[in-house]
C-alpha cells in the first residue's frame, strides 16, 4: 500500500490540468534488472487510451536463471472503465476474464500517523538525513531512439542517511539517463490525453486532492519507508521542481540505476540473513526459493554484491494518435467471466 501510495503521489504531482480528449496509442519495452540482480524480466506494453476508458496489453518474460524456468512468461490485458467504475482482467491464453470495481483509495491521517509514530518511537530507527542532493545536468550527446532523435539529461539524486544510535550511514545514489525527443503536435495530444486520463483515474480512487496536500501525502510516505523525518526529507526536495524544469522535450528511453551503500562490511551483511536485526535481500531470496527448489538452484540467485539494488529501462517505441475502435475497450466475444 505504502508504495502504491508513492506511485499515485508521483502521478499527481506531475499532472496539469487539461480537458482535451484524443484517441491515443503507446508501444514500449521495458528491461527490469531485478532486485541486486533476482527476479529480472524483459517486456511489452501497448496502453491505448480513448477518454475515460484504457486498454493495456502486456506481455513479460523473466529472465533470470531460475525464474525463467520456474515462471516462465505471461500475457495480460486490463480494460479500465472509469465510466462504467470498473477494471476487467484476460487472460488471453485461457480466453477467461475477471471483473473488479475501481477501487477508491484513501490517504493515511497525517495526524494519526504521527501519533502512532510517538507511540513506535522506541521500535523504529533513530535516523536523520544527513545530505540530499538532486541535479539535471544535459550531456551534449544525441542519438536517434525507434525514430525519435533525442537529447541526453543525467538525473541524480543522492541521499545520505545516518543511524544516530550506530552513526553508520546509508547512502542511496539514483541515477537516470533520460532521454528526450521534441513535442511534436502528436505527442502533445498523447500527453493531454494521459494527464486527462490519469485525472479522471485519480478522483474516480478518491484521490481528487490539491498538489499541497499530495505533496504532504507523499513525505508523510516516504517518512515512514526511510525512517527520516518529514522535514529532513523536505530539505532534500526542495530544489526537485527546479532541476527538472531543466529537462526540455518527451521522454522516450529511461534508464534508472539505484544504488545503495553502506559502512557495513558485505561479509558482516551475510552473516546477519534471516536475524532479526534487519532484512537482507540476498538471504531473503535465498531462503525462500530453497523451501520450493533445490539448494543448488537458491545459491544461484544469491545477490551479486556489484549490481545495483535496483535498473530498469524503458523505450517507447511507437507513438500513435489515430482514432480506436470502441469495441477496444470492452471484453472481447468468447470470453468467459472467471468464477470466483
Amino acid at each position: 500500500m505504502k508504495k502504491t501510495g508513492i506511485l499515485i503521489a508521483a502521478l499527481y504531482l506531475s499532472m496539469a490540468a487539461s480537458s482535451a480528449w484524443a484517441d491515443a496509442t503507446v508501444e514500449s519495452f521495458t528491461k527490469f534488472g531485478g532486485l541486486k540482480g533476482n527476479g529480472a524480466y524483459e517486456g511489452t506494453l501497448v496502453s491505448r487510451i480513448q477518454g475515460d476508458k484504457q486498454f493495456e496489453s502486456s506481455s513479460i518474460k523473466f529472465t533470470g536463471a531460475i525464474l525463467s524456468w520456474a515462471a516462465g512468461g505471461s500475457e495480460q490485458a486490463t480494460i479500465t472503465r472509469i465510466d462504467k467504475g470498473i477494471v476487467w482482467v484476460l487472460d488471453p491464453k485461457n480466453k477467461t476474464y475477471t471483473e473488479e470495481p475501481i477501487a477508491t483509495f484513501k490517504p493515511e491521517d497525517p495526524s494519526a500517523k504521527e501519533d502512532a509514530g510517538k507511540e513506535d518511537a522506541g521500535e523504529n530507527p533513530n535516523v536523520r538525513v544527513t545530505k540530499s542532493e538532486f541535479t539535471v545536468k544535459k550531456t551534449g550527446k544525441s542519438e536517434t531512439i525507434n525514430g525519435f532523435a533525442c537529447e541526453e539529461y543525467l538525473v541524480t539524486w543522492l541521499i545520505e542517511i545516518e543511524n544516530l544510535d550506530t552513526k553508520a550511514k546509508t547512502r542511496n545514489t539514483m541515477t537516470t539517463n533520460l532521454w528526450t525527443t521534441p513535442e511534436t503536435a502528436s505527442i502533445k495530444k498523447l500527453q493531454a490525453e494521459e494527464k486527462a486520463f490519469t485525472k479522471a483515474y485519480m478522483k474516480k480512487i478518491g484521490m481528487d486532492m490539491s498538489s499541497e496536500e499530495m505533496k504532504q501525502y507523499g513525505m508523510s510516505v516516504f517518512s515512514m519507508m526511510s525512517g527520516a523525518s518529514e522535514k529532513d526529507l523536505e530539505k532534500g526536495f526542495k530544489g526537485l521542481k527546479k532541476e527538472m524544469a531543466k529537462v526540455k522535450g518527451y521522454p522516450i528511453r529511461t534508464a534508472v540505476n539505484w544504488r545503495i551503500e553502506d559502512d557495513q562490511k558485505p561479509a558482516a551483511r551475510n552473516d546477519q540473513t534471516g536475524s532479526s536485526g534487519g532484512i537482507d535481500i540476498s538471504g531473503g531470496w535465498s531462503g525462500i526459493l530453497s523451501g520450493v527448489l533445490s539448494q543448488k538452484a537458491a545459491e544461484s540467485v544469491k545477490a551479486d554484491e556489484n549490481a545495483p539494488f535496483f535498473s530498469s529501462t524503458t523505450e517507447v517505441k511507437s507513438i500513435k494518435v489515430d482514432s480506436l475502435a470502441a469495441d477496444t475497450f470492452n471484453v472481447p466475444s468468447g470470453y468467459k467471466l472467471k468464477s470466483k
